[in-house]
């Protein structure tokens, strides 16, 4: 069966990807978490793991060659939340962990939601791979507006949960 691929990278707004997998599989569908190690720092894998129903993988090593796996069963790849970091390792084909190497490997829609600092969001490189990405044909979501954790202001706050989860469920209903 086809699976949404949901990835976390290490951002404050991890915890947001808890009601975003909560609700997805409330409404029925599959999803499978991986996590990057800086994810691990915010939230625990067995959080998602029950939320979800299913083994969260956080290593590319801990069950054999887990992104073909994961290539052949992803109807959906999503990263919530995207981090600068985690943009820019996708964006310049950089496969390094179990979130990179499983992007480079799907061909499925990938969908990018970021979420980081104001000023790391608008910093050049930033930009520079949001675009590289976006011209890859991948789906990008853009932050919000507000006030982050550490009281800056700008964009850069991740995007609705019922914004990212309606447009998930959308690209899964087309392509499961």
């Amino acid at each position: 069966m086809k699976e949404i691929i949901l990835a976390v990278s290490g951002s404050i707004a991890a915890y947001k990807a808890c009601d975003l997998v909560r609700n997805l599989a409330k409404e029925g569908y599959p999803v499978r978490v991986l996590m990057t190690e800086n994810a691990r720092h915010f939230i625990g894998k067995i959080t998602f793991e029950a939320l979800s129903g299913n083994k969260v993988i956080t290593d590319e090593f801990e069950s054999g060659m887990a992104h073909i796996e994961l290539k052949n069963s992803c109807s959906v790849f999503a990263v919530v939340p995207a981090t600068a970091n985690i943009i820019g390792k996708m964006a310049n084909g950089i496969a390094d962990d179990i979130v990179t190497t499983t992007y480079l490997a799907v061909s499925c829609p990938v969908l990018v939601a970021p979420a980081m600092n104001p000023g790391m969001y608008a910093h050049k490189a930033t930009q520079r791979n949001i675009q590289l990405l976006a011209q890859d044909g991948v789906e990008i979501i853009d932050p919000a507006n507000g006030v982050v954790i550490c009281g800056d202001e700008g964009q850069g706050k991740l995007a609705e949960i019922a914004t990212i989860q309606k447009r998930i469920m959308d690209l899964y209903n087309k392509n499961k």
